[in-house]
């Protein structure tokens, strides 16, 4: 079976593959936060002065456009603002959720996680902060405080994705063998939001898993539809194909895999899929 991370880090690369066009147009706004630095750096020097410098306030515009920069991996860039930003005094949770990403792409959990809770100081329902926290702890292993979490995530009314929360809800409790908690928190994402291709993909494994195998496929479909050139995808379809005896059918499906993505995981596990098949002849 392959690695949930792994195959969640192709849908990562097969999607800025095909939209990197529309963010070479976002790099051009990153320019903008260039000219915006300047100007904060400016006023910063002019409330150094002020007799109410904690009257400051962080610009929707400005921080847009360090969302900007950390979408087109321009961390240095971000770093620079967020610096301006503590030197002004004027952090907020959103900035502090910020630092929080910085510090996981660093490999700093535990910096990542006083950050997460640095900003839960600010708005103890920030459901973005919450879900994060579940799942730094759920790779940590702390499975009961991962729950605790994604619960206050997702059950937090004003938290505008909580088909996240659900979804890795779902993952701490099928890691946990508890498949019918798990397979109701998928259900639940995706009754929130029908094309939240995680979830469709994570069920199918869970169906396919306990032997499910009409299940298994119906889900797989629904991803298909929604990342019909994921590999993952075309993999699992291998697999149910061969679960199902129909051997031709899945060496379709697993040299799919290997022309989607060549040399890469899936692509290796596929290659190893077609030689059983061969063997077994």
């Amino acid at each position: 079976m392959p690695n949930r991370d792994e195959a969640m880090l192709s849908l990562n690369i097969y999607r800025q593959k095909h939209h990197e066009q529309y963010r070479r147009k976002k790099y051009k706004r990153v320019i903008t936060l260039f000219l915006l630095l300047g100007c904060f750096a400016i006023c910063l020097g002019c409330n150094h002065n002020s007799k109410k410098p904690e009257q400051q306030q962080l610009s929707a515009e400005f921080y847009e456009n360090l969302l900007i920069a950390f979408n087109a991996h321009n961390y240095p860039l971000v770093r620079t603002g967020l610096d301006k930003i503590n030197e002004a005094g004027i952090a907020d949770k959103r900035t502090l959720y910020l630092e929080a990403l910085l510090a996981l792409i660093e490999n700093s959990p535990e910096k990542a996680v006083t950050k997460l809770q640095d900003a839960l100081v600010f708005d103890p329902e920030y459901g973005e902060a919450h879900n994060t926290l579940g799942t730094i702890y759920m790779r940590q292993g702390k499975l009961a405080l991962a729950e605790t979490e994604f619960l206050l995530a997702s059950n937090n009314p004003l938290y505008q994705t909580p088909e996240k929360a659900y979804h890795n809800l779902g993952k701490l409790y099928q890691i946990q063998g508890k498949n019918l908690q798990a397979q109701s928190c998928y259900n639940k994402a995706i009754t929130l939001n029908q094309d939240y291709f995680p979830s469709h993909y994570e069920l199918s494994y869970l169906y396919l898993d306990t032997e499910r195998i009409e299940l298994a496929s119906d889900e797989i479909e629904m991803a298909r539809q929604i990342s019909p050139e994921h590999p993952g995808v075309w993999f699992q379809i291998g697999k149910i194909e061969t679960a199902r005896g129909e051997n031709e059918k899945a060496i379709s499906a697993f040299r799919k895999v290997i022309e989607l993505q060549p040399g890469g995981n899936f692509a290796d596990r596929a290659d190893k899929e077609l030689t059983r098949i061969k063997k077994s002849h």
